[in-house]
């Protein structure tokens, strides 16, 4: 079985993922660790939707749309971010959804 490079990228940013979202949410005492795994879990969002929208050919441009809006769900974690001075549990979800979306849209949009 081949595996191709965009494969391995997706397992390893599903795995960083995994990663990002059990650290976010494991209590610290430490603000900035929140700040910071919040931070990472929104760029990894963001990489994992570009990649899926732009791995789309030219001619599936609903899907493309489709791909490009699962970053509302960040969008609406980052306002309450900014809105709350530091991240909150739905701005996380908010950001786990957008990676979740995102992935699923690489699967199954594609």
């Amino acid at each position: 079985m081949a595996l191709s490079a965009m494969f391995i990228l997706e397992v390893v940013i599903v795995f960083s993922f995994i990663v990002t979202s059990l650290f976010m949410f494991i209590p610290k005492k430490n603000e900035a660790v929140h700040k910071i795994f919040f931070v990472l879990s929104v760029m990894l969002g963001i990489l994992v939707t570009f990649i899926s929208a732009t791995s789309l050919p030219s001619n599936m441009q609903m899907q493309t749309v489709a791909c490009w809006l699962c970053l509302v769900p960040a969008a609406i974690g980052i306002i309450i971010s900014v809105a709350k001075g530091k991240p909150n549990v739905l701005a996380k979800l908010c950001s786990m959804l957008t990676i979740i979306l995102s992935v699923l849209g690489y699967y199954f949009l594609g």
